[in-house]
Formats: structure tokens, sequence, C-alpha cells
């Protein structure tokens, strides 16, 4: 009874699914993208304005190894302060990332301080504390690379920024 469940479940999801990529005029279809939720239920909301505006403007900045107090990108971390001053309505997460290198008690400790570090930079620069909802430190978590060539660990050594919806 329960496999019979869980198969019609999954196949509602399935179809559901479908249904909805198989749609021609929908926002997702004309390039616009989607934020999920970090904490609580997850949910898709749609890009606005200001999020699309945000994500093309503001962009992540990249670490040396090992290191969280040394951005390799200073003009990315100045430009991204000044577009976040030029908008000050828009809040916004820090998230701090890590090679897969090491171990993930390191690695997440090793985001934190990059994350918290950008965070301090940023309000020192002029940007209020109040439009920074949260420095996430997610560690080894969400690669955006997973080859083992140091290429791929630098794209993973980085602070980015995910706009918060209100």
């Amino acid at each position: 009874m329960k496999r019979r469940l869980l198969l019609v479940a999954v196949t509602v999801l399935l179809l559901s699914n479908f249904a909805l990529s198989a749609q021609t005029d929908t926002p997702a279809a004309s390039g616009d993208a989607y934020w999920i939720a970090y904490w609580g239920s997850p949910k898709v909301v749609l890009y606005g304005p200001e999020e699309q505006a945000f994500n093309q403007n503001i962009h992540q900045v990249p670490f040396a190894h090992d290191r969280f107090d040394h951005a390799l990108d200073q003009d990315t971390l100045n430009a991204n302060v000044q577009w976040l001053k030029d908008h000050p309505g828009d809040r916004f997460f820090i998230e701090g990332y890590a090679s897969v290198t090491g171990s993930e008690g390191y690695n997440l400790n090793l985001s934190r301080q990059r994350a918290e570090w950008v965070r301090e930079i940023m309000i020192h620069k002029g940007i209020p504390e109040n439009q920074i909802v949260l420095a996430v430190p997610w560690g080894k978590l969400y690669p955006a690379c997973i080859d083992s060539s140091e290429d791929c660990h630098a794209k993973n050594r980085v602070v980015r920024f995910a706009y918060a919806p209100r």
C-alpha cells in the first residue's frame, strides 16, 4: 500500500513538473530566474525587476587558498558596495564557500570567516547593517565546480550574494 501511494505521489509530481515546463509563455521560458528559500518550507519566487537588477550587478568575490581575509578581486567587492549604496532598499545574504580540499569542519569555519569578513568590510565601507540579512557559511556544500583541478577549486573559494525578498 505504501509503495503504491509513493508511486502515485511521484507520478503526480513528475506530471505536474512536466506540465509546467511545457508551457512556453511562462516566465521561466523568458529567462527569468527563481529563488529558493533557505529556511522553512521551500518556495519558489519569481524574480522581479529589483532581484534581476541585483543579480546583474552584484558579483561573487574570489578568495585565495586557505585565506578569509584576502579577497582576490577588490574591484568587484568595491563595485558591489557602490551598487548596494545606490540601492539601499535591497536586502541580501552573504554566502561564504570553500573548495572541497580540507575537512568539512575546517571548510565550514573558513567559509564563515569569509562571509563575516566581507560583511565587516561592507559595513566599514558604508553598507547599513540592516541591509545585510545574514552571513551564511556553506563550506564545501553546493560547489560551483566538482573537478579536482586547481582552477575548479578556485571557483569554489568565493563569497556570493543572494537577494533577500521582503
